[in-house]
C-alpha cells in the first residue's frame, strides 16, 4: 500500500471541520502543530515540554508561547498544567468535546465514522465484539433456503420420478 505522504502524522480532522483552526492565531497553529507531531513522536496525548524546546521547534517568544497556550485553552483543545521548572504538561483534547480523551494518554484511540456506535473502552471488550466472518454468518442454507423460512419438503413418489433411458443419455 503507498501513502501520499511518506512520514506523516495526524491531526483531528474536526479541528479544521469545526473550525476551531482559523480562530487560532498563527503561533498557535504552529504550537498546536508542534504537539500533534510529538505527540505521535513519542506515542502519548500527555506531553511535558518546556517553552525554549517548543520554541526550538516552531519559533516565537516567550510571551507569544503564553498567549498560544491560552488560545488552546479557550479553543477546547488542549488543557495545560503548569509543572515550574519541568514546563507544562500538555493534555491534547478531544476538538469535539474539548475534554482530554477518554482513554489512557499511551492508548491509541479508534477512529469511528459518524454512523458508527459509541466506542468501547477497554481492548478486550473490543475483541470480543469482532465476529468472525466465516464460522459466524448467521446463515444456514439446507439445500438453499434459510432455516425456519423453507417450506416442509415434500416425499417423493417414485411414480413422479421418470427415469432416464442410457440413449437420452447420450451413452452407447
Amino acid at each position: 500500500m503507498t501513502t501520499m505522504i511518506d512520514r506523516f502524522f495526524g491531526v483531528p480532522q474536526s479541528v479544521i471541520r469545526l473550525g476551531k483552526l482559523k480562530s487560532l492565531s498563527g503561533i498557535a497553529v504552529k504550537l498546536y502543530v508542534a504537539l500533534y507531531h510529538e505527540s505521535e513522536r513519542y506515542q502519548t496525548r500527555e506531553l511535558t515540554r518546556t517553552t525554549k524546546k517548543l520554541t526550538e521547534l516552531v519559533g516565537g517568544c516567550r510571551n507569544s508561547h503564553n498567549k498560544a497556550r491560552a488560545e488552546l485553552i479557550k479553543a477546547g483543545l488542549a488543557l495545560v498544567e503548569q509543572t515550574g521548572t519541568d514546563g507544562f504538561i500538555f493534555h491534547l483534547c478531544n476538538p469535539e468535546t474539548g475534554k482530554p480523551w477518554s482513554r489512557y494518554p499511551k492508548e491509541k484511540v479508534p477512529y469511528l465514522r459518524k454512523c458508527a456506535l459509541p466506542a468501547v473502552h477497554t481492548q478486550e471488550s473490543l475483541e470480543s465484539k469482532k465476529v468472525s466472518k466465516i464460522d459466524n454468518a448467521g446463515t444456514s442454507f439446507p439445500f438453499g433456503c434459510n432455516e425456519g423460512k423453507c417450506p416442509p419438503a415434500e416425499p417423493l413418489n417414485q411414480e413422479a420420478i421418470s427415469p432416464m433411458r442410457w440413449d437420452e443419455i447420450g451413452y452407447n
